[in-house]
């Protein structure tokens, strides 16, 4: 008897909720408290992560090269620009961050325009023949009278009448000298001098005309001969490499500017 009430009194002490369930009315129970271990900040973790440890560094250089380059830029255009403009019938075109650059002008009933790149200065190599000023090596006197050889540049001229068609000669202007590498005739003008995929794509499926080195030469002179007329001629040449040159310095502070801007943002 006695060990039967003994393990009753356990069964109702190893069961107290039991108890306290049938004892308390439903409306009035409470929740038992939870207890959570502390937990990092997700938003704090995420600012850290959205700030790099080389941002201030990084910025900071490019800071001392942009004030540097600035140190050194012509405040005004320079001369050659000037007075190949002011010499020849040209109109520049050029809008900063674009890599092509284009030289317009009429003769006659034409309309011409020349279109290169100054892409062409980072494609030059060494092995075509041409090598930075900053980078030639002086050996004595005779080094001082060689002329420093320019870099090649590709040039598209393209030459339009309304309803007639255009023309559009690929050459290439390397140290004062303009090569005709093709002559290539559209009868639609807009299909030569649109800049749309579907022009781009007409142009592709076009005949490009025959080698110009195996055209007759009399008739290779008087192709060369009817550029000069339009002002294609030693002075675009020479030209064209200066202009390349100082345009890609501007571009290079340009892009100076705009990255340390998005970095230190």
């Amino acid at each position: 008897m006695a060990s039967q009430l003994l393990r009753s009194s356990l069964r109702a002490f190893a069961r107290p909720a039991l108890i306290r369930k049938a004892a308390v009315p439903v409306a009035h129970r409470v929740a038992p408290a939870v207890t959570f271990a502390p937990m990092r900040s997700f938003t704090a973790g995420v600012a850290r992560m959205n700030s790099g440890a080389v941002d201030t560094d990084l910025a900071h250089k490019l800071n001392e090269e942009l004030q540097y380059e600035k140190s050194t830029e012509e405040a005004e255009q320079p001369e050659f620009i000037k007075e190949f403009l002011q010499n020849n019938s040209f109109q520049l075109e050029d809008k900063l961050g674009q890599d092509e650059v284009s030289l317009i002008r009429t003769f006659g009933n034409e309309k011409i325009r020349v279109l290169f790149s100054i892409s062409d200065i980072n494609n030059a190599a060494a092995d075509d023949g041409f090598l930075p000023e900053e980078d030639m090596v002086e050996e004595g006197a005779e080094a001082d009278e060689e002329e420093v050889a320019s870099f090649p540049v590709r040039v598209s001229v393209t030459i339009e009448k309304d309803g007639k068609g255009a023309v559009t000669v690929d050459t290439v202007a390397q140290d004062g000298e303009i090569a005709i590498e093709s002559v290539m005739f559209y009868k639609d003008g807009k299909v030569a001098t649109e800049q749309s995929a579907e022009a781009d794509w007409q142009r592709r499926g076009l005949y490009i005309g025959p080698q110009f080195a195996e055209l007759d030469e009399n008739l290779q002179n008087l192709f060369e001969r009817y550029l000069e007329e339009r002002g294609i001629n030693a002075a675009l040449a020479s030209f064209l490499p200066d202009y390349i040159e100082y345009k890609e310095q501007k571009e290079y502070v340009q892009w100076l500017q705009n990255v340390k801007d998005f970095v230190s943002a």
